[in-house]
């Protein structure tokens, strides 16, 4: 795994954490890819582990916590909406539909794809789970979410901060890159 040209932020850096994730995912059809596939990595996720009881809500819960303690308002916001209609939808799903699992294997797979694709194609850049494994996976649905309200006007404030800072880190990403 390349060293990160800046020191990896806190877990616990709401901002450093958006902004983070955000230096490796500048380009609009790269964000509307994750916006459309990192849902979809966690429905089928959600799905696969669907059948050991009480796995599926402890995660959703230990995301929702894990946001609520980044930032209150979204953490809540984003655990009642995006992490409640997912959660519902795969356990529906799954406990509908006898091919559960292998659709959504397939799910999984074909997102994943879609992700590379993203970062491969349109990005150009390596996806950021290559520098922050950890950072990344806690990240990413709840980058998804506050990007979509930075796209529709909200927390222009807080947007504002995070691009500076996410502009600052991909600055630092390319000389490293070039000095290759």
């Amino acid at each position: 795994m390349p060293s990160p040209p800046t020191p990896l932020p806190s877990l616990l850096d709401f901002e450093g954490l958006l902004s983070f994730y955000l230096a490796f995912h500048s380009d609009a059809t790269n964000q509307a890819i994750h916006v459309a596939f990192i849902p979809a990595i966690a429905w089928s996720l959600l799905v696969g582990v669907s059948r050991i009881p009480g796995v599926p809500a402890a995660l959703l819960l230990s995301y929702t916590a894990y946001y609520t303690y980044l930032n209150a308002p979204l953490g809540i916001t984003w655990g009642a909406t995006l992490g409640t209609g997912l959660f519902v939808s795969s356990m529906t799903f799954a406990k509908n539909e006898p091919a559960s699992a292998k659709i959504a294997l397939g799910v999984h797979v074909a997102s994943w794809i879609a992700q590379f694709i993203g970062h491969g194609v349109f990005e150009r850049r390596a996806p950021s789970l290559f520098t922050g494994f950890l950072h990344s996976f806690l990240a990413a649905p709840f980058f998804v979410f506050v990007e979509c309200a930075f796209k529709l006007g909200m927390l222009p404030e807080l947007h504002k901060r995070v691009r500076a800072r996410a502009d600052k880190i991909r600055s630092e990403l390319d000389a490293a890159r070039k000095k290759k």
